[in-house]
């Protein structure tokens, strides 16, 4: 079926440019400033009340930051946003810093973005990233990746306006990469881009069976082991649950399971997507202000092959399974109404109450064959599940909720460690009862009179999890149109995949 042009191009071809850039970009240290090239300056947080323009660059001598502030003074510029000063033929990109304060990755990241922005109107070919104190190089250069992120595949010019030119050398002034450090940061800008190629791309060319293609080409590529469950096969294995939001939908549910050896294969860590490809929200529709941002709705599923992906060129310390429920959720004479009951995998019946509360009826199988297939020390979903997290929790962090003290622990640790904000919340043992059904085992929702909208997805979900130790991430509140400091504000943002790979790579630790 062609519902697109674009249908006729294999998907690489579609790729943000960051994607192949981050392999071939050239990395080094150095230690004095180059003549000509282009050097990101950070500045020193002011005290209030003070424009005084003072920078934050240790790696700078006394006479160079001298002259840099000296040129400011003239031009007037009081210290926001980014400025262009050139000194003695070199130009200088001096960068305001957040008011915000967060972790050192984020900042640093933020720094980045501001930066990206500067550079693409300069559009020069070398770039020194200059140590600051608080900051971290590495992080300011992925912030830069991030910001130099385009999607203009789907633009209908877009072969006539050719790719924009990005920097083909960065040097880090006084900051250290060693060989390890720098693999991870060209792999994690390249899983990034493709996880937000994947949010950004519109739901009629980016459907579940494109889903499983990309994956499919990813795997192959990379030696990974992957295997394409149809909807025949998902019928076989019992997914009444996952497969009652795929009625309504022309296109077949695909579950994508991925497998990648690690270090020690003895045990396995699991890591779980809603791929909802387009969610109009069923019988129960959503409203129609806002619903092409529905396309975002596989934004966990798209961390999870970004997070395959990552260890297909780094390897885990333990195997790591990474699996994604692919589907849409629409309308049609097939499709589920509520009140309708479907039977899970695990042999539970479920009323759906309200078919707009699909994501945790595909993650209900998901995580229940994840289960007892793999038998994992360590399960991970993330899913842009409820609305109601940003009204627990607004859009500077997600909510995380786990049946396990210590495995939330972890996940957090993670999170904190590479700059993603995660808040745990309570899985409280007196809301249990709010999943149970009259008709049938469970309810998909709660009663009306019962707010906890977050914490209710992941009770629901927590059925199927058996004695799995088990983390629940809700970004839907992050996932897209990101406010968090050091994420790109529009479009997707890959917020879960950094804290997902941390929380592998800890592992065991």
């Amino acid at each position: 079926m062609i519902k697109t042009g674009f249908n006729t191009e294999h998907w690489k071809t579609l790729l943000p440019e960051t994607y192949d850039w981050s392999a071939k970009v050239k990395l080094d240290m150095i230690s004095e400033i180059v003549p000509g090239a282009t050097h990101v300056v950070a500045l020193a947080v002011a005290k209030e009340g003070d424009e005084t323009v003072s920078l934050n660059a240790t790696s700078l001598s006394a006479d160079v930051q001298k002259k840099i502030t000296a040129s400011v003074a003239v031009s007037g510029w009081k210290g926001s946003g980014s400025h262009v000063t050139v000194v003695d033929g070199t130009p200088f990109i001096l960068i305001a810093p957040t008011k915000v304060k967060t972790t050192k990755p984020q900042i640093s990241r933020a720094i980045g973005l501001t930066a990206a922005a500067a550079l693409k109107t300069l559009k020069t070919t070398r770039v020194v990233l200059c140590k600051a104190e608080g900051i971290c190089t590495k992080s300011m250069f992925d912030g830069i990746a991030q910001g130099f992120y385009a999607q203009g595949a789907f633009k209908g010019n877009k072969k006539d306006s050719g790719k924009p030119t990005l920097p083909q050398h960065f040097s880090f002034l006084g900051g250290k990469i060693d060989a390890d450090e720098e693999k991870h940061l060209r792999t994690m800008i390249r899983a990034t881009a493709l996880t937000r190629f994947m949010q950004d791309a519109p739901a009629n060319w980016f459907d579940p069976a494109r889903f499983a293609e990309i994956a499919q080409d990813v795997c192959k590529e990379n030696g990974v082991k992957v295997t394409i469950h149809d909807r025949a096969a998902l019928e076989k294995l019992g997914m009444g649950s996952f497969l009652s939001v795929n009625d309504g939908s022309a296109i077949e549910a695909r579950m994508i399971v991925m497998e990648v050896d690690g270090v020690d294969n003895s045990k396995t860590v699991a890591l779980v997507g809603k791929g909802l490809t387009f969610d109009s929200g069923g019988v129960s529709l959503k409203p129609g202000a806002g619903m092409e941002e529905m396309k975002y709705d596989m934004s966990g599923g798209a961390a999870v092959l970004g997070s395959a992906l990552y260890f297909s060129q780094i390897k885990p310390p333990v195997k790591t399974v990474c699996i994604i429920g692919a589907t849409e959720n629409l309308v049609n004479s097939s499709a589920t109404k509520p009140g309708d009951v479907v039977v899970a995998m695990n042999g539970k019946t479920i009323e759906v109450q309200n078919t707009d509360a699909e994501g945790r009826l595909v993650l209900a199988d998901l995580v229940h064959y994840t289960s007892v297939t793999f038998k994992p020390a360590m399960m991970i979903d993330v899913a842009t599940l409820t609305g109601a997290v940003l009204m627990a929790l607004g859009t500077a962090g997600a909510g995380l909720m786990a049946n396990d003290d210590d495995t939330a622990e972890h996940v957090l640790k993670a999170s904190k460690e590479i700059g993603e904000p995660f808040w745990q919340l309570p899985l409280w043992p007196e809301l249990e009862a709010e999943t149970k059904g009259t008709t049938a085992d469970l309810n998909n929702i709660a009663k009306g009179s019962v707010k906890a909208g977050t914490i209710m997805g992941a009770m629901f979900i927590k059925e199927f999890v058996g004695d799995t130790k088990w983390a629940h991430l809700d970004i839907a509140g992050t996932g897209w149109n990101c406010k968090t400091t050091g994420f790109p504000s529009t479009g997707g943002s890959a917020f879960g995949l950094r804290t997902m790979v941390e929380s592998v790579k800890r592992f065991g630790k």
